[in-house]
């Protein structure tokens, strides 16, 4: 294997392929989110409802992570990739249709798309990757997370407004679908590794067994919990709060939500390659930590009297951190693992990593009318953001 990674046609094609999968399973996840407002008004429930429909997503993508290795044996990574597109477009079109009941459903099978993504593309990139590239190109992968944020930020408002709230899932849906056929032709070939015989049985939770027995892996997933938490108490409420607390409109909120996920495409990059550059990766998700922490402490006064462009400014600023590093944390996770185990360990970390997700944005929904508003749930957040730097600090000495 060589370091340098522009020889190698085939994982540039893998990485672009893996990160339209990774864009359109974020856009659909994020896509009730971005109009939580018309939501809530097209529905008939309170607009904080979109923090358990998310936590929702987020429990079916915890769930199936722990079936990782299974289904990667099975299945091959690019097959898992494809069911993981079918998945999350019936779900989001689920979504579409106003009834709670209904939009729970789709909830939790677009949950269990999303997390099949990082599992399967991490079993393909790691056998072409060198290890002096993993944290860049693990990053670049990740930035579909951003990308397909910018997307929901982008196109659901707009369609909202031209179309009507039911518009935008349905254009992610028929999206993910397209993706779906688009990748049919490398199936055989991405997938040569694949076990049809293999069965579901005790095994198939190995992972999970792997994580419990490495005390590194340990706290990487108590890190990797509390920095879900605060990317996606942040990626959840920054419309709602824009336009509750800001008094911004749907769609100017919709343009910062698009401007947080370009600062996280920044940020997953910048932090990737500086992590390659200086093999300092483990001591980067503790500088984010401390810039998560100061961040969430600073979303506790943000109201109306801000200036525009303080608001861009500080929502950037923060989506540098709370966006940006699950690139470096990927890689961290695959260099603590057996190398022939890395997809399902990717995927095994998922659970708890999820579980941030879910418990966060849950807890901020429960929590926001006791404690005056959803900005001021960001104490809670900055908590939380303190024991994942601690965590992370924790591992980095475990590994030295």
């Amino acid at each position: 294997m060589t370091d340098d990674i522009s020889s190698s046609p085939r994982l540039w094609l893998i990485l672009f392929a893996m990160t339209l999968v990774q864009a359109l399973a974020t856009f659909s996840s994020l896509t009730i989110a971005a109009i939580a407002p018309a939501v809530s008004a097209g529905v008939g429930v309170p607009v904080e409802f979109i923090g358990f429909q998310v936590a929702l997503i987020y429990t079916g993508a915890s769930s199936i992570s722990t079936l990782s290795d299974f289904l990667l044996r099975r299945w091959g990574p690019a097959r898992v990739s494809q069911i993981s597109l079918v998945l999350c477009s019936g779900g989001v079109a689920l979504a579409a249709i106003p009834s709670v009941p209904v939009m729970a459903l789709g909830s939790l099978f677009l949950g269990f798309g999303y997390g099949m993504t990082n599992p399967s593309a991490t079993q393909l990139l790691i056998r072409l990757t060198p290890r002096s590239k993993r944290n860049l190109v693990f990053s670049l992968k990740q930035t579909g997370v951003p990308l397909g944020g910018m997307a929901a930020g982008l196109v659901a408002p707009n369609a909202t407004e031209a179309f009507g709230w039911q518009s935008a899932p349905l254009i992610v849906a028929a999206a993910c679908l397209i993706l779906v056929f688009a990748l049919q032709p490398w199936r055989n070939g991405w997938d040569a590794e694949r076990d049809p015989d293999a069965h579901l049985d005790t095994g198939a939770f190995a992972a999970m067994d792997l994580i419990r027995q490495s005390p590194s892996l340990r706290w990487l997933s108590l890190g990797g919990f509390s920095y879900a938490f605060t990317q996606l108490s942040l990626s959840t409420f920054a419309v709602t709060i824009l336009v509750v607390e800001a008094q911004f409109s749907l769609v100017a909120a919709g343009a910062v939500l698009a401007a947080i996920q370009a600062a996280g495409i920044i940020g997953r990059v910048f932090w990737g390659m500086i992590a390659d550059r200086w093999d300092i990766g483990d001591g980067l998700l503790i500088l984010m930590g401390v810039m998560n922490l100061t961040s969430a402490v600073i979303m506790i006064w943000i109201g109306p009297a801000w200036p525009v462009w303080a608001i861009y400014f500080f929502f950037v600023s923060f989506a540098t951190s709370a966006l940006g590093w699950t690139g470096v944390f990927i890689s961290s996770t695959v260099e603590h693992a057996p190398p022939d185990q890395s997809g399902a360990v990717a995927g095994g970390i998922g659970a708890p990593v999820y579980a941030g997700v879910i418990l966060g944005t849950a807890v901020l929904s429960a929590l926001a009318d006791a404690m005056g508003s959803v900005s001021n749930t960001f104490a809670i957040v900055a908590v939380v953001a303190t024991v994942g730097l601690i965590a992370f600090a924790k591992a980095r000495r475990g590994a030295h």
